[in-house]
């Protein structure tokens, strides 16, 4: 990371005040994808990624001895989400919510339809699955990050990364024969 508080005295590193906007603009756009996926894709989402970043200011001593910024503000992430989805009225709020993010690229109003209805029945069967494994999926599927980037990540062997993409995938394709039918 390039050293963007220089300027802002002896006191300043990593995890600094100076060094938060920095971090947020080398971490943001993953943590967005990340979380727009564990969540289910909500407008909550910028919410929860700000506060991330609160909560990395706030916490600025331990991230600054933390050797991996990355996976420290990753975790603080997953906590937000864990946090955010104990509330059923707000997890019937992701799936409404969820519903009416899809864009409307394609040509045709059937198109539209189709493409919408294959993206909700892909969000929702990536919802139903166990947050462990749910995080192996999107971070090894959708994000494409290798199995040790993802063990570092979450703090786990990479072996036990393997074994949750195992299941995860296993549960993945039964939730959605079962809902394609």
């Amino acid at each position: 990371m390039p050293d963007v508080v220089s300027a802002a005295g002896p006191e300043a590193g990593p995890g600094s005040v100076a060094d938060i906007g920095a971090l947020f603009d080398e971490h943001a756009p993953f943590l967005l994808r990340v979380t727009t996926r564990l969540l289910g894709g909500t407008d909550q989402v910028e919410d929860l990624v700000q506060e991330v970043f609160l909560t990395a200011h706030r916490r600025r001593h331990e991230l600054s001895s933390h050797p991996e910024p990355r996976a420290w503000l990753y975790g603080v992430a997953v906590n937000l989400v864990r946090h955010h989805r104990r509330s059923f009225a707000r997890r019937r709020a992701l799936v409404q919510a969820a519903a009416r993010e899809v864009p409307e690229t394609s040509p045709g109003p059937l198109d539209q339809a189709q493409r919408r209805q294959h993206a909700e029945l892909i969000r929702s069967c990536v919802a139903e699955l166990p947050l462990e494994q749910r995080e192996a999926f999107v971070l090894y599927e959708l994000e494409c990050l290798e199995g040790r980037v993802i063990a570092e990540l979450l703090g786990v062997p990479e072996n036990t990364v393997w074994s949750r993409l195992h299941l995860a995938r296993k549960k993945f394709r039964a939730l959605w024969a079962r809902r394609a039918r």
